[in-house]
């Protein structure tokens, strides 16, 4: 019988079991427990998070990183004293895969929320699994911390429902507004323009978003293609196309796999473009750099957070360094997005009069941080406006550049120049 979870973590229906079992005293024990009543008193309070997130799947490369941000954080709260405004409570952390499946991911948030009896759940890692999860929460009025960034997920009129990155749509509108900086700059204006993106909502919700944006350009959009997520074997005839047609900068907002595979087939194909920019997706993922070594150099991402931001920041660093630490990786960006959804719920749980769901999500409406606010918020700060969305949260450009992620855009925080245009493949080494 399997009894632990991908993560190495117990899963939900084992935890319960044990919880059920440590519940179950037999003579002995309850004469033990009815002779040290001080004891039994004296031990804090549990309070029961769940992280319900893809660890297996197409979402794992979001998924794990995101787990394991959370777990580590949860340790280091745990070991400082736990939630002192609650008696040193402790937080027992319930992770559980929902296999990059929306539908599981309903599923899986509705078993800890009524089997496990969480206080809030930190999820679910994909805007499809996230549009499906938060609506379980909703309806059972707990309080969901999302690291996802499709705009629909906050256009719905939740009250539990709590972003913390900035939106798809903010994403790529920067995205576009660095394109359109880098051609003004270098005189260099692109032939024709298109755009790739799979079904996802949160791809389909930022290459929307980086559509209305160029709107406003006078480029020339050849095509905006859309593409089944993961279900395509071969984008060479598509690229051909586009390589035929003239296009020569490509915005994309993609899963790593399918990135992966279109960048292969760009090199098969000698299609060198002036810029690949992509949106959140594929070149920030470990996965992505680890397969296509070399041949992911000069890909541009938009994105929230790089490991450059937390170099000169003493209190950011302590946990960037703690987790690099012990799962031999950068902290990435959606890694960083988790720890600060912990960073979020801390801070609202010292804040919170009591331990019931209503009252942790009046004290999450209320938040005030700023970055560094406490250990574990390492983005830009957090403060919710009405309809759940950071009004903090900004978004920034990375180039991968000699295997790393380096901040090209905006100006005041860029660590180095952008390469651009990106060099032809017959002059890479």
């Amino acid at each position: 019988m399997r009894d632990k979870s991908p993560d190495g973590h117990r899963p939900v229906d084992a935890q319960v079991n044990q919880t059920r079992r440590r519940l179950t005293l037999g003579t002995g024990g309850l004469a033990a427990a009815m002779a040290f009543p001080a004891i039994v008193r004296a031990q804090p309070k549990r309070i029961p998070i769940a992280v319900v997130a893809g660890l297996t799947g197409r979402a794992g490369p979001w998924g794990i990183p995101v787990n394991d941000a959370v777990r580590l954080a949860v340790e280091q709260i745990n070991a400082s004293g736990g939630i002192k405004s609650k008696g040193g409570a402790q937080i027992d952390l319930i992770s559980v895969d929902h296999q990059s499946n929306p539908q599981m991911a309903g599923t899986q948030t509705e078993r800890v929320i009524q089997v496990n009896n969480v206080l809030a759940v930190i999820g679910n890692v994909t805007s499809g699994a996230t549009m499906v999860g938060s609506a379980v929460a909703e309806k059972s009025r707990t309080p969901m911390v999302s690291t996802d960034l499709g705009d629909s997920l906050t256009q719905r009129g939740m009250k539990y429902f709590f972003r913390i990155g900035a939106k798809a749509s903010h994403l790529a509108a920067t995205a576009v507004d660095f394109s359109e900086a880098m051609i003004k700059a270098t005189g260099t204006k692109p032939r024709k323009v298109a755009t790739m993106a799979d079904d996802s909502t949160f791809s389909q919700d930022a290459i929307q978003g980086a559509i209305a944006r160029i709107k406003k350009t006078d480029w020339d959009v050849q095509e905006n293609v859309s593409f089944p997520a993961g279900k395509v074997s071969d984008f060479l005839p598509v690229l051909q196309r586009l390589k035929l047609s003239g296009v020569d900068l490509i915005f994309h907002a993609l899963f790593a796999p399918d990135g992966i595979q279109i960048m292969r087939a760009m090199k098969t194909l000698n299609y060198d473009l002036m810029a690949s920019v992509h949106i959140a997706g594929a070149p920030y993922t470990p996965e992505y750099v680890e397969n296509l070594k070399k041949d992911a150099a000069f890909v541009t991402d938009a994105v929230g957070f790089v490991p450059e931001l937390v170099a000169n920041n003493p209190l950011l660093a302590n946990y960037a360094n703690a987790y690099k630490a012990k799962y031999r990786r950068d902290l990435d960006d959606q890694a960083s997005l988790a720890v600060t959804c912990v960073g979020a719920l801390y801070d609202a749980l010292e804040r919170a009069p009591d331990l019931s769901r209503e009252a942790l999500t009046e004290a999450l409406r209320a938040t005030d941080l700023q970055a560094g606010g406490n250990p574990f918020v390492l983005r830009d700060g957090v403060k919710f406006d009405q309809a759940g969305d950071n009004v903090r949260a900004k978004g920034l450009v990375m180039q991968l550049l000699d295997g790393q992620q380096r901040i090209v855009y905006p100006a005041d925080i860029a660590t180095t120049k952008p390469v651009w245009p990106m060099p032809p493949w017959s002059k890479r080494t």
